[in-house]
């Protein structure tokens, strides 16, 4: 029997206040533990307490935000002002995880595998037991002293095993308040979505587990109440997600949501003067984006 989302995500801040040790990196009071790992079962990805409610709307548009991946697209300031302080010397982020995923870059890939996640389900596509199938995201250029912005995640590794995909994903770094909260649903996305671009090959694949390890695995003292709170039993809020429907939808995602921005995203001479359509959900729309149910729930929100 499968863990449900409320029994995975509990179990994740009971082992916090359980086992975690006090340290203070950078001067800020943290409950830690070390080498942390966490499994979550297919598309169980919403963290969603009465204590840390989810803002359902920034997930999504920090998923629109990395399908376009381009590091010097500085929209998601307008959805959340913590992204203001991390724009590093160039004008972009690091942490845009869809640089790394999404991105056209002939310097590391060659045409026509241009992206990381096209590489991913080309080398299980041609290789079924492939551990090589990884996308790397922390590199030496991120390791500069001046840098503001160091990406959290190192990598992420996709394994077909027992006809299951599964999934596993390495942080040096991971605050289980704020920033669980928004990755689970990121990765969870882009392993259903490597799932999916893979099922044209094994159409009887099973979407398998997702398995996430954090060298440091902390709470912040200003969330140490929310650690308690669902540690002992704070209320659940189930969401609802619709499934991605295979490789079309998949190739709406990459294609068209990513192709709305006209230009390079690996283009680093100078920095882009940004125009971006205040209507761009109505344009992804006007590609026929109803005819997906995931990409429908991506692009409407609450507010």
């Amino acid at each position: 029997m499968h863990a449900t989302s409320e029994q995975s995500f509990r179990q994740i801040f009971i082992d916090l206040k359980n086992k975690g040790k006090l340290c203070a990196p950078r001067g800020q009071k943290v409950v830690e533990i070390e080498n942390y790992t966490y499994e979550l079962p297919a598309r169980v990805r919403f963290c969603n307490f009465e204590a840390r409610k989810l803002k359902l709307d920034y997930i999504k548009h920090e998923f629109l935000w990395y399908l376009r991946g381009n590091r010097k697209d500085l929209s998601i300031m307008k959805h959340a002002k913590m992204w203001e302080s991390l724009t590093d010397y160039d004008g972009g982020i690091n942490s845009n995880y869809g640089q790394y995923i999404f991105s056209k870059n002939p310097v590391v890939i060659p045409s026509p595998i241009r992206t990381s996640f096209d590489f991913v389900v080309k080398q299980l596509t041609e290789d079924e037991d492939s551990r090589r199938a990884s996308i790397p995201i922390l590199g030496l250029q991120h390791l500069r002293i001046d840098v503001k912005d160091l990406p959290c995640t190192y990598s992420l590794n996709f394994r077909i095993r027992d006809n299951q995909l599964n999934m596993s994903v390495h942080m040096r770094s991971q605050d289980a308040v704020f920033g669980m909260g928004n990755d689970a649903p990121t990765f969870s996305f882009i392993h259903e979505m490597v799932w999916a671009a893979l099922l044209p090959k094994y159409p009887d694949l099973q979407l398998g587990k997702y398995h996430h390890i954090a060298d440091s695995f902390h709470v912040y003292e200003r969330h140490f109440d929310v650690m308690e709170k669902i540690a002992e039993g704070d209320k659940y809020v189930a969401v609802d997600c619709p499934q991605i429907d295979g490789a079309k939808e998949v190739a709406h995602l990459k294609k068209v949501i990513h192709g709305l921005y006209p230009f390079d995203p690996i283009d680093y001479e100078g920095v882009w003067e940004f125009s971006i359509d205040p209507d761009v959900i109505d344009a992804v729309k006007h590609y026929q984006v109803t005819n997906f149910n995931f990409s429908t729930w991506l692009t409407t929100f609450e507010a």
